[in-house]
């Protein structure tokens, strides 16, 4: 009997299950956080659906009474402008949205839904951090979601919204993310004791507040497929197919020109902060959504710099992950001066853009506006690296080496002697009778280089550009590219050849 007491004193403790009135009590006192109002302002009205409404903590003999409440995290599905999307959003007003094992286990039961179903996915970063009770079951849970974000990458969109505190393992979470917007003032680092914004440079879009990061949200979803396995997409554009631009005075800034071509004028420029001299868009060119880069506006030369290469390479892997074709607009003096000390990971960040380009199976439709000098022709979407369709402006200068460079090494005799025969000595007449008379001058010469030897109709001849074409007719003719290359990759691979007869 003795030991059978010494037995019933040593069994657990069962902490009481709350009842479904208080557990509704909880989740009514809640429904006014931030959260849960941004959930509901990201979907349409009235078709949010909310999963694992109950799911609580793991009782804990070191947790008080508040482990009664539902998790900090608020998961489910619902329609944007009528398409499915899915979304989880930590909830700082419950438990302070700390990540622990339940946490976890509802953002990846969401993620296999998703993927199930092939539907985007939205996350709401506004968290405290782990649960610090929980110890390594806590910092397992990163791990967990973490694995989950990596398969669903390049096989559904995925959308961060950081509208609270999110640090460390979080940090690193939401930059998993394809896209991330954040709201102003909120920290957003994985470890800064000076406690600044570190991650918010590359930022997709910087919201106000959370309203403004749910609207954000749903332009970015506008633009998106749902999943990587769609086809290009064609809609209906009230826009003319054939409309000319007429006189566009884009005065250097790319995303001018771009809203001028794009249908009803409208465009998405996207990650704006990060290496503005290189413009990443979205926009819809006759019904077709594309993905659009370029150089911005004049820089140092429009030179290409290792933050240009790193982001023009992700945008390009991201379309070429979810068909969406690429619009490159080149506008480059080369490559740009990094110094010793950068060569090694300039040289990376520059075969990374290579890469992206080359690997790209999407259509890809290149326009030289204005210079294509050295290696930032052969990389800014060349047909050399794959691309389907190269056009060139009237004005477009195409050359291995700056013109002035390009004179001062090939015909630099000429140049010399030239210099010579405008302030001639008697020595010097004397030496220059018996050479050939000079009748140019070294900008008669760059003249004749940008005409003769780097003009697009030099490159045309080549093979290297399809067509040489004015401002006016660029919108009609990208058209006519993107329609011809929209059943791109569709025909697969045959069984056998057809006999001859």
């Amino acid at each position: 009997m003795k030991e059978m007491n010494q037995m019933k004193s040593n069994d657990p403790v069962l902490t009481p299950v709350p009842s479904v009135k208080k557990l509704r009590a909880s989740l009514t006192a809640s429904e006014s956080s931030g959260t849960r109002r941004l959930i509901a302002s990201l979907f349409d009205d009235n078709t949010f659906s909310e999963l694992g409404v109950y799911t609580m903590r793991r009782f804990s003999e070191y947790e008080t009474g508040e482990a009664l409440f539902p998790e900090g995290v608020i998961c489910g599905y619902g329609a944007v402008d009528g398409r499915l999307v899915y979304a989880f959003g930590q909830d700082i007003t419950r438990m302070d949205g700390a990540m622990d094992e339940k946490h976890a286990k509802k953002i990846v039961e969401l993620y296999d839904m998703a993927l199930g179903n092939g539907a985007p996915v939205v996350g709401v970063f506004n968290s405290a951090g782990a649960d610090v009770y929980e110890g390594v079951s806590a910092l397992a849970a990163y791990g967990r979601i973490m694995r989950k974000v990596a398969e669903a990458s390049g096989r559904i969109p995925q959308i961060a919204l950081v509208t609270g505190p999110c640090t460390g393992s979080s940090a690193m979470l939401a930059s998993m993310f394809d896209f991330t917007v954040t709201v102003q003032g909120v920290p957003f680092y994985v470890h800064d004791k000076r406690g600044s914004e570190g991650n918010v440079q590359t930022s997709t879009f910087h919201a106000k507040d959370a309203s403004d990061a749910a609207r954000d949200a749903r332009v970015l979803l506008a633009y998106l497929p749902s999943r990587a396995s769609d086809s290009i997409l064609q809609t209906a554009t009230a826009d003319s197919i054939n409309r000319e631009l007429g006189k566009v005075d884009f005065e250097g800034d790319l995303s001018r020109l771009v809203r001028a071509l794009a249908d009803n004028g409208v465009s998405q420029e996207i990650t704006r902060d990060f290496c503005p001299e290189i413009m990443t868009a979205f926009a819809f060119l006759g019904g077709i959504r594309c993905g659009v880069l370029g150089n911005r506006f004049v820089g140092e030369g429009h030179k290409i710099d290792a933050a240009a290469a790193r982001k023009a390479a992700r945008f390009i892997s991201f379309c070429d992950a979810f068909s969406l074709p690429v619009i490159t607009f080149v506008d480059s003096g080369g490559f740009a001066d990094v110094g010793a000390r950068g060569v090694t990971s300039y040289a990376s960040d520059l075969a990374s853009l290579a890469f992206a380009y080359a690997g790209a199976s999407v259509p890809k439709v290149t326009v030289i506006l204005g210079s294509a000098i050295g290696g930032a022709f052969t990389v800014l979407g060349s047909k050399a690296m794959g691309a389907d369709v190269v056009y060139a402006l009237e004005t477009a200068e195409i050359s291995a080496l700056p013109t002035e460079a390009a004179v001062a090494f090939a015909w630099n005799d000429r140049v010399v002697l030239d210099e010579k025969a405008k302030l001639p000595t008697d020595r010097e007449l004397e030496d220059t009778r018996n050479l050939p008379p000079i009748d140019t001058n070294r900008a008669e010469l760059e003249e004749e280089w940008r005409r003769s030897l780097a003009s697009p109709v030099a490159a045309a001849c080549r093979g290297e550009i399809d067509d040489i074409i004015t401002l006016g007719e660029m919108r009609p003719k990208l058209l006519s590219s993107l329609y011809m290359l929209a059943g791109k990759g569709v025909c697969g691979a045959r069984r056998h050849p057809i006999l001859p007869l």
